[in-house]
């Protein structure tokens, strides 16, 4: 082999070798050089957006905690869930015998739950998500109009989000009749406390109606007068000189409201401690009344009166909460036939109003 071929080989050589070393070592090196370059700047980018956030850091904890007490606010509107108990004893509490305010239930149907929509998570609550379930009530109810009107005043201002998606009305000899198709939501999650109530029901005495020694005596509201009872709610013209309009006594303590309104007043008996008693609420205050365990019933009468004239507009709407195996008593005297101060709102338990 002749020096000029040998110096021509050599020279290949260093070219193969020069081009292996650009093709396997430079070129990716500046590949990966170039890849992290961009990651470099993206990184860079995100650290001076997240720095400018930084600056913020306290503001954003606070609006986050603010729009999360928000967020739990605005849910409290929707129960946790539609338990078929709890249905049940809202269409039960809905109906009403007083009055001018009738409203029977002839059949409803328990619509089945249904998902309609799935809340993001949320870090207050440890990411849990919150779904959103509605269900659907068609009432065949009758009734009367005045009944009719007081159900969708009810509704609107149930202390849960409801509404009445379609209302039938139809005259008849005995009033009103009709269908209402109502319409019931509730937001599930992790954290949220379902709602129950009492529907234990005392079996195995003699007799269904009347009961063995262990059943609920019947009661009348005959018994009832203004010298004979456990509360006595006194409704007279809010404008008058000598007091105010409403006024509750019980438990040897007074309560009164003085607004020229419909005001609520709320009986809740129950047992506490082995013991039956009676919490009267209006306007904020609560009167306590002890039970005694000879009692069959809880008497509560209502001193009513004619309204004076077209401003004379308070009265009182009566909700009873009875868990317990006595009857509740209601007796109305002196109401306004034409327009009464005096209406049965919710009740629950064994109510008897005359």
């Amino acid at each position: 082999m002749t020096q000029g071929n040998l110096r021509i080989i050599l020279i290949l050589l260093a070219v193969l070798v020069l081009g292996g070393v650009y093709m396997y070592v430079y070129k990716p090196n500046m590949d990966d050089k170039k890849s992290l370059d961009g990651e470099i700047e993206t990184l860079d980018a995100r650290y001076n957006e997240l720095k400018a956030m930084e600056v913020h850091r306290d503001e954003y904890i606070a609006k986050t905690a603010e729009y999360n007490e928000k967020f739990q606010e605005a849910i409290t509107v929707f129960p946790a869930t539609l338990d078929q108990e709890l249905s049940v004893m809202f269409m039960k509490g809905i109906e009403k015998d007083q009055g001018d305010l009738q409203f029977d239930i002839s059949t409803v149907g328990l619509g089945r739950e249904e998902l309609f929509y799935t809340l993001g998570n949320s870090e207050a609550v440890d990411d849990s998500s919150y779904e959103c379930y509605k269900a659907a009530f068609p009432i065949a109810y009758s009734g009367s109009y005045e009944g009719i009107k007081d159900l969708l005043d009810y509704v609107m201002a149930y202390k849960y989000r409801m509404n009445v998606t379609e209302l039938s009305i139809i005259r008849d000899d005995n009033g009103y009749a009709g269908t209402i198709n109502l319409s019931a939501y509730c937001v599930k999650g992790e954290d949220r406390e379902a709602d129950t109530c009492t529907t234990d029901v005392q079996n195995g005495v003699d007799n269904i109606f009347l009961g063995g020694a262990d059943a609920s005596v019947p009661s009348s509201s005959a018994n009832v007068s203004s010298s004979a009872n456990d509360v006595k709610i006194t409704i007279v013209n809010a404008n008058n000189d000598a007091g105010d309009g409403i006024t509750v006594a019980a438990g040897g303590k007074t309560a009164s409201s003085a607004d020229n309104k419909e005001v609520a007043v709320d009986v809740k008996i129950e047992e506490k401690d082995g013991k039956k008693v009676a919490t009267v609420s209006i306007g904020g205050d609560d009167l306590t009344v002890d039970i005694d365990d000879s009692q069959t019933s809880f008497r509560i009468y209502v001193a009513s009166s004619k309204r004076v004239d077209a401003d004379d507009t308070n009265g009182v709407k009566l909700n009873v909460s009875n868990s317990t195996d006595i009857a509740v008593d209601v007796k109305v005297d002196g109401d306004d036939s034409t327009s009464p101060r005096f209406t049965m709102g919710t009740k629950s338990g064994t109510v008897n109003v005359n």
